[in-house]
């Protein structure tokens, strides 16, 4: 987080440190602050790298006001030392926590958000500072792809090595003759023929035979110890012994569970791995839209283009490989008036868009869902809001997402932007 923070500052994005180490340390605090709500929250990932791609955001707008928020409690006095609000500095520490939560989902949701914005986004001295961070985040998505996806080795899979059971053989050390005589004399008289003490310093058994019924009441209590405690000494060996069969039994045991399951998640990876081609290979040499129930050759571009990714992501997994989303690409080029070459207005994608609420199908449009937060918009935002509202202008849709109103873009483009964008705000979502 430090180094972002320290990019950014040789970057010129922060200033009036004046060299004041300790200015710089409550910067680094604030980061950590907004880092650790990224983390409980990550829908905020979405809105918060969307900032940081705004050259020219509003003073007011949500994360700016949550970073504001977040330095104010490290550094009371900040506002004595940048009177005017040091937009630039926020959108440092929300790249900052940004970036230091870009692990696994997280990482996905930042590159899959931002990966396509880029071209709309007029960055200053920050962007290439700004385009590195997006491009590890890319990585990061790449590697979980790789991990999900990749075939598999064609090197023999190495059989598991296993501890090895070291059960030796039982033994039980003898019972000492010696002292059980002594203890079983004493336990039986007072002392032997030699008239010599069978254990000396122990109590003997103080009576006779001759005296029975005084002689077994002695012996018994004598004899209950001197027995119970060779039982007890013979039964704490065998423990001993059992347990550490035991012991090494549940090792392997352990062991052995986890290669089995290590076994059913490759098993399980390379099942998904090749169904998700198989899905995917289907769809796109059909060219069908099982929701709409038509191909997409008999839509409208723009609604074909909007519908695709949508149904692709319905038969897809949460994280799919990087490739799906040039796969999608190449099959909206394949549609009439479609291709890379033809490149519309997206003032009037969005007005087409506002003409075709009524085309695509219901039960796309309830997975599909408005955005609800203030701030700048995605292009998937504001085509979700194009779509929910026919009188939706188009000018205003274009300033919410801070896109130029001369913004052209391809349908197959447009296309992969969605798909991505609409992946980003279905992993951010709590898990069900």
């Amino acid at each position: 987080m430090a180094n972002v923070l320290q990019e950014l500052l040789a970057a010129g994005l922060i200033d009036k440190l004046e060299g004041n180490d300790e200015r710089f340390k409550k910067m680094t605090q604030a980061a950590d602050s907004l880092a650790k709500a990224f983390k409980k929250s990550p829908a905020l990932l979405i809105p918060a790298i969307l900032t940081v791609l705004d050259g020219d955001v509003a003073t007011d707008d949500p994360l700016i006001e949550m970073a504001e928020k977040a330095l104010l409690t490290e550094w009371e006095s900040m506002q004595s030392v940048h009177t005017d609000k040091p937009v630039h500095i926020y959108r440092a520490l929300l790249l900052a926590a940004c970036a230091a939560v870009a692990q696994e989902r997280n990482a996905a949701i930042l590159w899959l958000t931002a990966a396509d914005m880029l071209r709309f986004s007029h960055l200053g001295r920050e962007e290439s500072v700004v385009i590195k961070l997006i491009s590890q985040f890319g990585d990061a998505t790449e590697q979980q792809d790789i991990a999900l996806f990749s075939p598999p080795t064609k090197t023999a899979r190495k059989s598991m090595d296993l501890p090895k059971l070291e059960l030796k053989e039982v033994t039980i050390d003898g019972v000492d003759r010696t002292a059980l005589f002594g203890e079983i004399g004493a336990a039986s008289g007072q002392h032997n023929a030699q008239g010599v003490l069978f254990i000396a310093g122990q109590t003997h058994n103080r009576y006779w035979p001759s005296q029975p019924q005084y002689w077994a009441e002695d012996f018994a209590t004598l004899m209950k110890d001197v027995l119970g405690e060779r039982f007890d000494e013979l039964g704490e060996a065998c423990a001993a012994e059992l347990n550490g069969m035991n012991e090494a039994l549940e090792t392997a045991f352990k062991a052995q569970a986890q290669g089995l399951q290590a076994a059913i998640a490759q098993a399980q990876s390379a099942s998904t791995r090749e169904q998700v081609r198989l899905d995917a290979l289907w769809w796109y040499e059909s060219l069908y839209s099982t929701s709409a129930k038509m191909s997409y050759r008999e839509m409208d571009p723009v609604a074909a283009a909007i519908l695709m990714p949508l149904d692709l992501i319905a038969i897809m997994p949460s994280v799919t490989p990087t490739s799906v989303a040039y796969l999608l690409s190449e099959a909206v080029a394949r549609l009439p008036k479609a291709g890379f070459e033809t490149t519309l207005s997206l003032r009037e994608v969005l007005e087409r868009a506002s003409s075709l609420h009524r085309v695509i199908p219901q039960s796309v449009m309830d997975g599909f869902n408005l955005p609800t937060r203030e701030g700048r918009l995605s292009l998937r935002d504001i085509l979700r809001l194009a779509l929910e509202d026919p009188e939706a202008s188009a000018t205003d849709l274009l300033q919410r997402s801070r896109i130029a109103e001369d913004a052209t873009i391809s349908l197959p483009l447009l296309s992969r932007t969605l798909l991505r964008q609409e992946q980003a705000v279905r992993l951010s979502e709590p898990s069900k």
